[in-house]
């Protein structure tokens, strides 16, 4: 059972949830306390970016240094094809980027459809230097859709720790280059990685560290990895409303406590746009972002009391260390109701 109740008031719905659920078992994947110093921002996108989506675009241009100075990097490795690699250059060449400026980098850890190389041998290019050293010159990397562990699987070694592509890609963004992805390129981005599930797994409490799902269950436990950490604040989901994900990010968010307490489920064709150095995060696209915070909730073993979730659509900005939201100016007051 999941019931809710609060308040409105200029564009900000504050929850409280109660989900009857089983027991807040602890487990071995945190995530790490933040890095200071990083330079770069991040453009986070939910899933389903439509090429037509201009201020998605444009904003990621900006923080890669604009048309004429951008040199972005695509990283296909989540896919099982080129197609949304070559669609996501064309879009940009579309804004005003140069063609030369952007390239597909050769890292994959699986063959893709429809060409005569076998990809999959591109997973030892993350710790071939000749090969890494051009992520060095790049401002912005992009990753596309698809499955999020075949982009871990890629960049990250066996043992967990970085490979050298992984190293070089948080070297530019410490000082000042732009990542951004969308779908499994957002869930990469955040150190506790939201692999599968659903809402139901999540509030039954049920999570595993390996896939042994079954598609014909009634419902899936939450499958949960270790990401690439660039998400310094929280644990991110995509194609939130859309696939009704509330349920597993708060519940997620409970068991896998951060530093801020706060989770941030992104709709499709709606971006997350992070500012490290001034500790901002604000909304560009279609819809909204849903931040889950669970400073103030608490477990006793009958369900989650207490659990505050807000929305944020374009426009809108959060101060993550007060909490303290910006509202649009643009937006109207609502009435308050119980």
């Amino acid at each position: 059972m999941l019931g809710y109740w609060g308040k409105v008031k200029r564009g900000i719905v504050v929850l409280t949830v109660l989900a009857v659920i089983g027991s807040m078992a602890t487990t071995g994947i945190m995530a790490k306390k933040n890095e200071k110093n990083i330079k770069g921002n991040l453009v986070i996108v939910g899933g389903a970016l439509g090429s037509s989506n201009s201020d998605v675009y444009e904003k990621f241009i900006e923080l890669s240094g604009g048309k004429k100075e951008a040199k972005i990097g695509i990283i296909p490795s989540a896919s099982s094809s080129f197609k949304s690699s070559f669609q996501f250059k064309e879009d940009l060449i579309s804004y005003g980027v140069d063609e030369k400026s952007i390239e597909i980098l050769p890292f994959s850890s699986h063959d893709f459809k429809e060409t005569e190389e076998d990809e999959s041998k591109w997973k030892k290019n993350a710790e071939n230097h000749h090969i890494t050293k051009r992520i060095k010159k790049l401002t912005g990397i992009w990753f596309v859709g698809g499955d999020q562990l075949k982009i871990t699987d890629t960049l990250m070694k066996e043992n967990g720790e970085r490979t050298k592509a992984l190293e070089e890609i948080w070297g530019i963004y410490r000082k000042g280059a732009v990542l951004g992805g969308t779908s499994a390129g957002a869930a990469i981005m955040s150190d506790v990685m939201i692999s599968g599930g659903d809402s139901l797994g999540g509030l039954r409490q049920e999570f595993i560290t390996e896939d042994v799902s079954n598609p014909e269950d009634e419902y899936a436990p939450v499958y949960i990895e270790k990401g690439l950490g660039f998400f310094q604040w929280g644990i991110v989901d995509q194609h939130f409303n859309e696939r009704s994900r509330l349920g597993r990010l708060a519940a997620t968010a409970l068991r896998y406590k951060t530093a801020d307490d706060l989770a941030y489920g992104i709709d499709e064709d709606t971006a997350m746009v992070v500012n490290n150095q001034e500790g901002t995060i604000s909304v560009l696209g279609r819809t909204n972002v849903t931040i889950v915070d669970t400073s103030g909730s608490t477990s006793n073993g009958n369900g989650i009391h207490d659990l505050d979730i807000s929305y944020l659509s374009p426009g809108d900005e959060l101060q993550v260390k007060t909490k303290e939201f910006t509202i649009a100016e643009d937006k109207l007051e609502t009435k308050d109701y119980e």
